[in-house]
């Protein structure tokens, strides 16, 4: 039986040198799933009907401002800060709970499954990077079996 992954995604764009850091650095999980801030995952959800269904009438847009690189051993990723509160309020509507465990928004740089962090190339992240706000306008539903790449199943605009 195929193991399939499933998550409500907020993809990144119009920022090329967090993909170029994303390529030189973890070429695999670039070439798997395009930078993103998870919204929830498959362990969080028991009806994506439902998550489908909520995603269709999103309250409002998630602007998130990212930070300096953090690293955690080969883990590298930018830190989102939910300043204004829309982050953790779609996580609520999409999960229909009042406190949905605790996630903080963040886009992985390296991912220590596919790549490793040498003390170099965390210089070269720490030095191509500058904080920035970012306005997420649309959320995904994605899909991934058996390891392979991400699939975008539906876009929702967000309003």
């Amino acid at each position: 039986m195929p193991e399939v992954r499933r998550q409500a995604t907020l993809f990144l764009s119009g920022v090329p040198v967090i993909e170029n850091l994303r390529r030189t650095f973890d070429p695999r999980q670039s070439e798997l799933i395009a930078a993103h801030v998870t919204l929830c995952r498959e362990d969080e959800v028991s009806d994506w009907g439902g998550v489908r269904e909520r995603l269709a009438c999103i309250p409002s847009a998630v602007t998130l401002s990212f930070g300096s690189p953090v690293r955690d051993g080969d883990l590298v990723l930018l830190p989102g800060s939910d300043d204004d509160g829309s982050f953790r309020a779609l996580r609520q509507h999409l999960l229909e709970t009042v406190e949905p465990r605790d996630h903080k928004p963040h886009i992985t740089i390296v991912h220590p499954r596919n790549a490793r962090c040498s003390d170099a190339a965390w210089a070269a992240i720490c030095a191509d990077t500058e904080p920035f706000t970012y306005t997420f306008r649309e959320a995904s539903l994605i899909l991934q079996q058996d390891g392979g790449v991400w699939e975008t199943l539906e876009n929702f605009p967000l309003k």
